[in-house]
């Protein structure tokens, strides 16, 4: 009786807690499986969103774990799978935050190259790509999902792929600009020549350095170069004037020399006023350096150049001379005056001797006339003194030894007259090098005997 009342007593028991539990299982189950499908709908909008495959696979091998179906199981109630589903919920909140967080870096990290870029390269681009800086860093702000934040990171490579190539592009204009300014016939180009020429002829150079570095700088740059290219345009005239106006009046001056020495070697009454006046006018023109300083020099010898005209002009004639024809030569001066009777007939700039083998001085007389004629140095090649075989036109003899007067058609124009004396490339030997023209004149209106006055 006693264990038939035992196993009575535990069936009650057993059918108690079955039909407690199964119920309370059936119930759980249902809930778990709404909270599994609540779960699986989130990561699906996640995954839409930009939830990084990765972790999207993780979390739904977790998922799979997760058992709903088996609440009829004796323990279902503790078997733990609404721990499980709620780990698994945790997890897809984690994996969402790192998936944005990485996200909006990579996108806070190509805003941070698109800026630094465009910032670096300012004066290459156009507003655009500088007003576009704002508009990315609004996009970042509001983006809210890993998705969103790709889409930037992908707009901002394509808009940095092109910036770069519009910087490329142009770069390559700007080289282009430069090397067609710096190119023949190009405004840095002529700049350059033009200070070139300036320093030498010392002159001013104006305002064309800077003016010209400004320019280079603004094509170099990419900026509008209109207005630099303008100033430099207006400088280069300036400066083209000034060198040109200097170039005249050292030709004047050379011109105005050679008269005021025929005035001196003529012993005109204004000539020692005439020598002083030029002499102040070498020097102003030696340090005039601007336009305004040029001009004063210019009226200078217009006006010496009018008063050296008269002087010859009124003192032609009733020079103390022999009678006859006679040739003199001032060394001091490089100047030869042919005389009749008195009457200045013709005047030259010569090139007598140098320093080693210069000129006699004293009276002498022409007592032979060659033409053609062939110099032949004297001295062996290894003198100093010695020189090329030379063909000459006309020479008139005046002194034993070899001294004549000629013409030297080695000898450029501008090389005769005061100081050409000590010049290596065109002193004589001791003769008297004659301008070609005035050479030919000479052979034919000097007889022999004609006097031949050498004065120091």
């Amino acid at each position: 009786m006693r264990t038939r009342s035992w196993v009575l007593g535990g069936l009650g028991v057993l059918v108690l807690v079955v039909a407690v539990d199964l119920p309370m299982a059936y119930v759980s189950s249902t809930h778990l499986r709404s909270q599994r499908a609540s779960t699986v709908r989130v990561l699906a909008r996640d995954e839409g969103r930009g939830l990084s495959p990765a972790n999207s696979a993780k979390i739904r091998i977790r998922l799979r774990t997760v058992n709903t179906t088996q609440w009829w199981s004796p323990g279902f109630l503790f078997s733990g799978q609404q721990g499980a589903l709620i780990a698994v919920r945790q997890a897809t909140d984690v994996a969402w935050r790192s998936s944005l967080s990485v996200a909006h870096n990579r996108a806070a990290k190509g805003l941070s190259s698109y800026n630094y870029f465009v910032g670096q390269n300012a004066a290459w681009v156009g507003s655009t790509a500088q007003s576009q800086e704002h508009s990315y860093a609004a996009k970042l702000s509001d983006a809210t999902t890993p998705a969103a934040l790709d889409a930037l990171v992908v707009s901002l490579h394509s808009s940095l792929t092109a910036v770069q190539s519009q910087v490329r592009a142009a770069e390559a204009k700007a080289a282009a600009s430069v090397a067609l300014a710096n190119g023949s016939g190009g405004e840095l180009a002529e700049a350059s020549q033009l200070e070139q020429t300036a320093k030498h002829d010392q002159v001013s150079a104006l305002a064309v350095p800077q003016d010209a570095a400004a320019l280079q700088q603004v094509l170099s740059t990419n900026q509008p170069s209109s207005s630099a290219s303008l100033l430099l345009s207006q400088q280069l005239t300036a400066l083209r004037a000034e060198i040109g106006l200097n170039q005249q009046l050292v030709t004047q001056s050379y011109a105005v020399m050679m008269t005021v020495d025929q005035a001196g070697a003529e012993n005109t009454s204004a000539s020692a006023s005439l020598l002083a006046q030029y002499r102040a006018g070498q020097v102003a023109l030696t340090a005039a350096r601007t336009a305004t300083q040029l001009s004063q020099v210019q009226s200078t010898l217009n006006t010496l150049e009018q008063a050296t005209a008269q002087s010859l002009s009124q003192d032609q004639c009733g020079h103390t001379t022999i009678p006859g024809k006679s040739i003199h030569i001032s060394l001091s001066l490089q100047e030869m005056v042919f005389y009749d009777n008195g009457c200045e007939v013709q005047a030259t700039p010569v090139t007598t001797g140098r320093p080693q083998l210069r000129t006699p001085t004293g009276t002498f007389h022409i007592f032979e006339k060659t033409t053609p004629y062939v110099f032949i140095s004297p001295w062996p090649p290894s003198s100093p003194f010695w020189y090329p075989t030379s063909d000459v036109t006309w020479v008139m003899e005046f002194a034993q030894d070899g001294y004549y007067i000629h013409d030297a058609p080695w000898e450029a124009a501008s090389d005769f007259g005061p100081g050409s004396e000590n010049s290596d490339a065109s002193a004589s030997h001791g003769c008297v090098h004659t301008p070609h023209a005035v050479m030919e004149w000479a052979y034919g209106w000097t007889p022999i005997g004609t006097t031949v006055v050498i004065s120091s």
